[in-house]
């Protein structure tokens, strides 16, 4: 259930070939199959970070485990180099925010996480 929401300033040039290669991007550093990987792009009218509205980005990364500070700045250096290199966004123009989410507080087939492990066991 990892999920990767981008919102930036700053749109790509072709949104289905940034979402896939993002996905993919995002499954590896994560470590979780791109089959249950979800990623979004949010273009903002606006951004201001640092007093300027120069091109900049925001990023929430959430996941049932595999976070943790190693995996963490993985993710950080690795999505971070993307955003650099397909919308020309420096590195320091941005923030991830990482959140380990709960099976029990995530949802999914008309069920949550916990329930759906749980009966597979």
């Amino acid at each position: 259930m990892p999920s990767l929401e981008i919102t930036s300033n700053v749109a790509p040039n072709n949104i289905n070939a940034f979402l896939t290669a993002a996905s993919a991007k995002f499954s590896e550093a994560i470590g979780k199959p791109e089959k249950v990987c979800l990623v979004t792009f949010n273009k903002a009218d606006q951004v201001v970070y640092a007093g300027s509205t120069d091109p900049a980005f925001i990023a929430h990364i959430h996941s049932i485990g595999h976070i943790d500070n190693e995996r963490n700045a993985g993710l950080s250096k690795n999505i971070s180099a993307f955003l650099t290199e397909e919308l020309s966004i420096p590195n320091n123009r941005g923030y991830f925010f990482f959140h380990d989410v709960k099976g029990e507080d995530t949802g999914y087939a008309g069920n949550t996480y916990a329930n759906l492990m749980a009966a597979k066991k």
